[in-house]
């Protein structure tokens, strides 16, 4: 369903990116993309922060409704900004064009950045003069998906094995200090479990090569032990929110 979304430029074969907060996906000429990242820069504008970074971190249109969509976001800024007069800003900039429901929002002070995420559902009523312009979109790890940002970290790891190994699975220990990581699961699994997948999976964090191993404990259960020396620790921030502390991230 996303992939409808993109579109290749005769300049420009790229489809995908990577900064120090993950891997995105490159929108293209998606109308209400452009229309939410204007209403970005006027609210922006209106709070008089003036270096700013917008990225999408999930998109869907409802299949019935014309205009309607559900999106999730995050911007980064060094301004200290309160959550409320975002709200306020985005919600009388955006009066002309959409009808906004429900709109989440959460904040996070890190490496002498704000990071202010929002989830919200909108309805464009009047589509306003605006150019369409390139928009990064958040490509997750394999087995995490955007409707269900943001995560918890524990939750987030445990998704990632159960869908990449097709198999229920349980945290038994968790380790994030100074960049490195240290996790054990325990995971019901009938058939041989692949390592390599395993490995290609934490691969989105890890600088280099994870390390992974298994030890059975009994005829259905296998304890998978993962571990990576140097962890990108930016790249949980859209994924988590507000559900990390500062002093987790590797500035």
């Amino acid at each position: 369903m996303i992939m409808k979304f993109f579109k290749r430029h005769d300049d420009d074969n790229s489809f995908s990116i990577t900064d120090e907060f993950g891997e995105w996906l490159i929108l293209r000429k998606n109308r209400n993309a452009s229309i939410i990242r204007a209403m970005i820069e006027k609210t922006m504008k209106k709070l008089k922060v003036k270096d700013w970074d917008f990225s999408l971190l999930y998109y869907v249109e409802d299949e019935k409704i014309k205009g309607l969509f559900s999106t999730k976001g995050m911007l980064t800024f060094p301004d200290h900004i309160r959550e409320l007069d975002f709200y306020n800003a985005f919600k009388t900039v955006s009066s002309d064009y959409l009808t906004l429901g429900e709109m989440r929002l959460s904040r996070l002070r890190a490496c002498n950045i704000t990071f202010l995420f929002f989830s919200a559902d909108l309805l464009v009523r009047k589509s306003p003069k605006i150019e369409e312009e390139q928009i990064k979109m958040l490509l997750p790890p394999r087995g995490a998906y955007g409707y269900e940002i943001p995560y918890v970290m524990k939750d987030l790891f445990i998704k990632m094995i159960e869908r990449t190994l097709e198999s229920s699975c349980s945290s038994a220990s968790l380790t994030l200090n100074n960049g490195s990581f240290e996790s054990v699961y325990q995971c019901r699994s009938s058939k041989e479990i692949n390592v390599e997948s395993l490995k290609e999976t934490f691969s989105y964090f890890s600088y280099e090569e994870p390390k992974v191993s298994l030890k059975t404990t009994s005829p259905r259960v296998v304890e998978i032990q993962v571990s990576i020396s140097k962890f990108r620790t930016k790249y949980l921030i859209p994924l988590l929110w507000g559900n990390i502390l500062a002093s987790n991230i590797v500035c």
